[in-house]
């Protein structure tokens, strides 16, 4: 008989009670932020937003949508959030606008949308990291948004409306994900060659993320990153590519339409005038303040210096257009990892980097711009535990960032007396500003570095198995990876050895290296000046080239002379300018200089470079033996050399080219290593591809420099030089750009060390060996076997693959151990092993007695437990675990 009273209720009672749990927690964490932001209502803030926000909130009530912009002195705002604006000044205008203290509350309620929104926009931080993570963290990640003081500050203090777009983004990538929830419709019988539809539910996700998306659009453009990833999204599942992309055409049409209708009461008119005139918005607002920091603490207020016209050029470009370019180089490089990683972690990892990036690396920023990067990088925390140190650094960057524009505000409007305008806090923007664009740069590098590539890292289900584990351990690596070479380096250590090696080099070669003089001198532009040894050649190149004149010494390449010229520049050039407008921070810290036309500007960048060259020889020796403390000796040995030493503080050309030349090879050591043993697309080129290629290449190299020859009169011998190089970079294009799309199959190619290389798609796995022959990847033919099965009888028995599993290591990643129900035996298991090579399932494992622990009846030789569940457990294994411990039944 069995006591009710201990006997377990259903999975369902736990279900549902762990559902109402996280609603309850969730509705408190809400109650308190609307606490704390109605206590905080009556601030004031930033009184020229509250301001333009009552004004506007009282001109639509006075002229409607149609009068409201012809009838506002200022407004540099898209037509989106006057929507919501409209209702507030209703609502004020029908129950308060009579009181006398109508005003009053007028700028109480312009702040209420940026509060509401910020509670729903935390409920909706909650829905994304309930996807990828458990109950806990999603509501860690909801406190950290709803409590955040930076967020509180923005809405219920300033007044800003930050979150109403933050929201409508999100929403729009949430969607997206959603769509992924449901199967896709088989194909039509009519067209079997389709590879399905999507469903009905799906296309409707993806068309309200595109609407969502064009409304944050319309009250804000900062989203605006988002687009190509978003666009990406469409074409990163090759079995239903193509309904994607439909449905991806339609959510761009309904969102292209919605503006329209958007816009169309604030400005009547056929479409084009109305979008025309969006367009005019647009520029208006973006060009309203042309400066290279509007008081952000990013890339460009490193130099102290904020409120400098971006149109000043650094080098042979504007600041605008390095802003610029740096922001588009950084969306590509993220749709770039998407396309290979191809999951949903990576689109919304993407999404937090590119607007990371939007606000470090772009000019024109204000404080508050970097409010979409917090949020995204909270949603983010369930992945990957570096998003919460992420999160914390951007939540004080921004916090401090605030109270700064507050503090400008009051320098200004008070004019206080010799308070510096363009850098109110010295020292300390430049370090909120490093900090600032430290955090995007880690964040960007471990998510171009660290994820898996393919879609076969699943994410796991909510609240499931793994789920917590995985979101702490995402930096695991294998025993071997041949992509960092013969030994891994880890983190923390060897990086922190690497960074102190390099620090304590340059500091050693650092201390004096303005002496000596020298007594090899010259005279240019009447002035005498001397080096050591063959400076007399290359510091003066590099006054040459500062004043564009023919350089003397003309039998070495250039680059070393270019680095010695920058080197210069960062000093501040020659004396009558050619510097870098005015940067004046190295002089400062080293010697106070009027220019770098010395022995600190001319003798910097080698020391830089002899730092880097000895990390980048720990960094190799450590790969190649796989000893941190030969590793140690080989960088110390080279720090302590007497030639490194006087090479590092003399600006001739040693320095850099040693650096080059060791990176040369450490690069080809690491690309014949993971070209050996490595992943990537299956694409089987014709041999008319490449011909094709090389001939196009050629064309448009001839062409190309054919151009030089007529408009700048290139000699035979530059016009070669040009055909050559032009030829080379077109080839590459064409043959990564275009010849990689149309003849790739959607295959992965996984080859290894020995030779055999293996074929993985939607079909399965194809495994071949060195010789041409193949390998039965699927169940063994004899007892014992692991991987192998019946030999090929097409070829010679050349290679032999033992039916111990000895080949599965070190390729094999998991191991995945179901019990079997109902089997009479209760040591009979199924076992799927997966590898890089394939996914290999072996229904009729038998394990001895031996290799089970008493306790949990888990064979010994597994190393760890990464998941458990009512039927299954996944392990990390070792490679001795496959010789005692398993057998075929």
């Amino acid at each position: 008989m069995t006591d009710s009273s201990n006997a377990r209720p259903p999975a369902y009672v736990y279900a549902s009670r762990s559902i109402q749990s996280g609603w309850l927690f969730l509705t408190i964490i809400l109650i308190l932020g609307l606490v704390w932001r109605l206590a905080s209502v009556r601030a004031q803030g930033f009184p020229n937003d509250i301001s333009s926000f009552e004004a506007w909130a009282s001109a639509l009530v006075a002229h409607g949508p149609t009068g409201f912009y012809a009838s506002t002195n200022f407004v540099d705002y898209p037509p989106g959030y006057f929507y919501i604006l409209d209702i507030v000044g209703q609502f004020w205008s029908l129950f308060f606008k009579a009181d006398a203290a109508g005003l009053e509350v007028l700028a109480i309620l312009v702040k209420l949308p940026a509060i509401l929104f910020d509670l729903a926009l935390g409920v909706l931080v909650y829905a994304v990291a309930r996807r990828f993570g458990s109950e806990k963290l999603a509501l860690g990640a909801v406190a950290l948004y709803v409590l955040n003081p930076a967020v509180v500050f923005v809405s219920a203090l300033w007044g800003q409306v930050d979150s109403v777009a933050c929201f409508f983004a999100l929403l729009g990538v949430y969607a997206l994900l959603r769509s992924d929830d449901f199967e896709p419709q088989p194909a039509n019988q009519w067209r079997k060659s389709a590879r399905g539809v999507l469903s009905a539910r799906a296309t409707r996700w993806i068309v309200g993320g595109w609407i969502a998306l064009a409304y944050s659009l319309l009250i804000k453009p900062q989203a605006a990153v988002l687009l190509p990833p978003i666009i990406a999204f469409a074409f990163v599942d090759p079995r239903h590519r193509c309904a994607r992309i439909t449905a991806t055409g339609i959510g761009i049409s309904a969102a292209i339409l919605f503006a329209l209708l958007i816009a169309e009461p604030f400005h009547p008119g056929n479409p084009i005038s109305t979008f025309d005139w969006l367009a005019h918005i647009y520029s208006y607002g973006s060009n309203l303040y042309p400066y290279n920091s509007v008081n952000a603490f990013n890339l460009w207020a490193l130099r102290g210096t904020l409120w400098v016209p971006d149109n000043q050029k650094i080098v042979f470009l504007s600041q605008y257009a390095w802003g610029t370019t740096l922001v588009l180089a950084a969306l590509g490089l993220i749709v770039w990892r998407y396309l290979q990683d191809r999951t949903p972690q990576a689109l919304l990892e993407g999404c937090a980097i590119a607007t990371l990036a939007f606000f470090t690396l772009a000019t024109r920023m204000h404080e508050r711009y970097i409010f979409n990067g917090l949020v995204f990088t909270i949603a983010c925390i369930p992945f990957a535990r570096r998003y919460l140190w992420g999160a914390v650094a951007i939540s004080i960057i921004f916090f401090a960032n605030l109270a700064y524009s507050l503090e400008y505000v009051h320098v200004v409007s008070g004019n206080i007396a010799g308070a510096n305008t363009q850098n109110l806090w010295g020292t300390w923007t430049t370090v909120l500003s490093l900090v600032a664009i430290g955090v995007f740069f880690w964040l960007g590098y471990q998510y171009l570095e660290t994820s898996d590539v393919g879609a076969g890292r699943a994410a796991p289900a909510p609240g499931g198995p793994g789920a917590a584990e995985e979101a702490g351990g995402e930096g695991t690596r294998n025993w071997f990876d041949p992509r960092e070479g013969l030994a891994v380096m880890r983190m923390p250590l060897d990086y922190a050895i690497m960074v102190v090696l390099g620090i304590g080099n340059f500091i050693l070669s650092f201390v004096g290296y303005w002496r000596p003089n020298g007594s090899s001198c010259w005279a240019e532009a009447g002035l005498a000046r001397c080096g050591i040894f063959d400076e007399t050649y290359f510091a003066r190149a590099g006054e040459e080239y500062l004043q564009n004149l023919r350089i003397y010494e003309n039998t070495h390449p250039p680059l070393s002379k270019l680095l010695i010229t920058f080197s210069m520049m960062l000093f501040g050039g020659m004396p009558r300018g050619h510097g870098l407008g005015g940067w004046t921070f190295l002089n400062g810290m080293i010697g106070h200089m009027s220019n770098g036309d010395n022995p600190y500007g001319w003798r910097f960048l080698d020391l830089v470079f002899g730092a880097l060259v000895v990390m980048l020889l720990y960094c190799f020796a450590k790969r190649v033996t796989g000893s941190t403390l030969f590793a140690t000796t080989t960088a110390l040995l080279l720090t302590f050399d007497g030639m490194h030493f006087v090479q590092s503080r003399t600006a001739t050309p040693e320095g850099f080219v040693i650096f080059f030349a060791t990176l040369a090879v450490y690069a080809f050591y690491r690309f014949w290593i993971s070209s050996q043993v490595g992943e990537r697309g299956h694409v089987a080129v014709p041999w008319w591809a490449f011909v094709g290629a090389a001939a196009a290449a050629l064309a448009i190299g001839a062409a190309i420099a054919q151009i030089c020859r007529i408009f700048w009169a290139f000699d035979a011998a530059a016009t070669s030089v040009v055909t050559l190089y032009v030829m080379c970079l077109a080839y590459l294009l064409l043959r990564y750009l275009i010849v990689r799309q149309q003849f790739g199959d959607g295959r992965r190619e996984l080859t290894y060390a020995e030779g055999s290389y293996a074929l993985r798609g939607g079909d399965g796995t194809a495994v071949f060996a060195a010789d041409g022959g193949t390998i039965d990847a699927g169940l063994p033919a004899n007892p014992g076997s692991l991987f192998g099965g019946p030999s090929d009888p097409t070829r010679a028995p050349v290679l032999e693959y033992p039916n111990d599993g000895t080949m599965l290591p070190p390729n094999l990643r998991v191991l995945d151990v179901h019990w079997m129900p109902g089997s009479a035996k209760n040591t009979l298991y199924k076992i799927t092993f997966a590898s890089a090579a394939a996914s290999v399932s072996v229904p009729n494992i038998y394990f001895p007695t031996a290799c089970f622990a008493r306790s949990s009846s888990v064979p010994k030789a597994f190393a760890s437990v990464i998941a458990r569940s009512a039927s299954a457990l996944r392990f990390n294994v070792t490679p001795d675990f496959f010789s005692p411990c398993m057998s075929s039944e």
